[in-house]
C-alpha cells in the first residue's frame, strides 16, 4: 500500500477529500445524532478549525 506524505504547509482538506472523506467549510457542523441516538447532535469545528469525516459503511 502506498503512503500518503502531506508538507505541513499545505492544506489538509484537499487531502481528506482525495481520501474518501467529507470536508466540511469553516464554522460547518454535521450532524451526527440520528445515526448514533435517533436525537438531533451537531457535531463541528471551531473558528479557524475545520472538521473532515468519514462513515464507515460495512
Amino acid at each position: 500500500m502506498e503512503q500518503a506524505h502531506l508538507d505541513a504547509d499545505r492544506a489538509l482538506g484537499p487531502f481528506y477529500a482525495r481520501s474518501g472523506f467529507t470536508v466540511l467549510p469553516p464554522g460547518r457542523t454535521t450532524d451526527i445524532g440520528y445515526v448514533l441516538t435517533g436525537r438531533p447532535i451537531g457535531l463541528g469545528a471551531g473558528p479557524g478549525e475545520q472538521l473532515s469525516y468519514r462513515w464507515n459503511r460495512t
